[in-house]
């Protein structure tokens, strides 16, 4: 078994030994230097937050770790003598901040609210619970104040998309480079930013809510049924390749060569485009080289190749 932090690129090895939830929080908590009552192991894609007593046979590898913040700090020019609008706690023991709605409360306090309200309710948005208030803060302003780890911002902004589309809501919409859900930041506002590319990259990564093309100056729609297209290869189900005992791999691809729409039934993971006859790896999308794959055999694994954009 293998676990990977969410924020990092690479798994890591697992002892053996480790039967439940609980065991393998207490066996990776000092790689990190916390608690294990500060680690978590999520189902980062269905948004889960897995109990200590989970037997972790059966879960996928690697496990998806969130590490989080045993000592959450705030800018000292925020700190308020108000007591805090949950726990009315006004001790020094307990720094509050003020929000951008004029209440008070700790950062332990934010993000404890912060992840009951988007677990245990199907909200995407986090409002202020004073009453009388219920002003609405905006992600950005909980994860700084809140003083989030990258773990703890990939899991809740994800989460807050999961919440938006659960509710049918139309303030979210799939990135065309990763097929992940982001939240639209204001209705007027076509330019949507994907928090998962831009920590990928390095670099903000930006696409129109409309037409799903790259973002760019004085950008103007066009191109409808390439939007369709992309739309068709985001939402593609996820399958199992089944010779070579592949998990996750879209089971909609574009042919690499003429861009024709090829949809995997079964079988191998060599595959041969009914129109221009270009054989590639349908997982890694590599091409094969003299009608031979070069990732591995037939029957072998590879990589899964991310979601192809259709704008590119």
């Amino acid at each position: 078994m293998q676990y990977q932090r969410l924020s990092e690129d690479y798994p890591a090895h697992l002892s053996p030994a480790c039967t439940s939830i609980l065991d393998v929080k207490k066996k990776i908590a000092p790689r990190y230097g916390v608690s294990h009552y500060s680690l978590s192991i999520v189902d980062f894609e269905e948004g889960i937050l897995y109990e200590d007593g989970r037997q972790i046979s059966g879960l996928s590898s690697p496990l998806q770790v969130m590490v989080g913040n045993e000592n959450r700090q705030f800018p000292s020019y925020l700190k308020t003598e108000e007591p805090d609008m949950l726990t009315l706690d006004d001790s020094d023991d307990e720094p509050r901040l003020r929000m951008s709605c004029g209440h008070a409360i700790s950062a332990d306090s934010l993000f404890g609210y912060t992840k009951s309200e988007l677990m245990t309710n199907i909200v995407d948005e986090i409002r202020c619970p004073t009453e009388g208030c219920n002003f609405k803060w905006s992600m950005q302003e909980i994860v700084r104040k809140s003083d989030m780890t990258d773990d703890e911002r990939i899991f809740f902004e994800y989460r807050i998309s999961m919440n938006a589309v659960n509710k049918d809501d139309d303030s979210t919409s799939t990135c065309p480079e990763c097929g992940n859900y982001c939240q639209r930041q204001a209705e007027d506002n076509k330019q949507v930013n994907c928090v998962f590319c831009s920590k990928s990259t390095g670099k903000d990564f930006n696409f129109c809510w409309e037409c799903k093309s790259l973002w760019f100056p004085n950008h103007s729609c066009a191109n409808v049924e390439l939007e369709a297209f992309q739309r068709i290869l985001n939402e593609a189900p996820l399958k199992m390749l089944d010779y070579s005992h592949i998990e996750g791999v879209p089971s909609k691809r574009m042919c690499p060569s003429c861009r024709t729409l090829i949809e995997h039934e079964s079988m191998c993971k060599e595959m041969t485009c009914i129109k221009c006859k270009f054989k590639f790896c349908f997982s890694c999308l590599t091409p094969c080289l003299n009608g031979s794959l070069q990732c591995s055999g037939y029957n072998r694994k590879c990589s899964v190749a991310k979601v192809q954009n259709v704008f590119q």
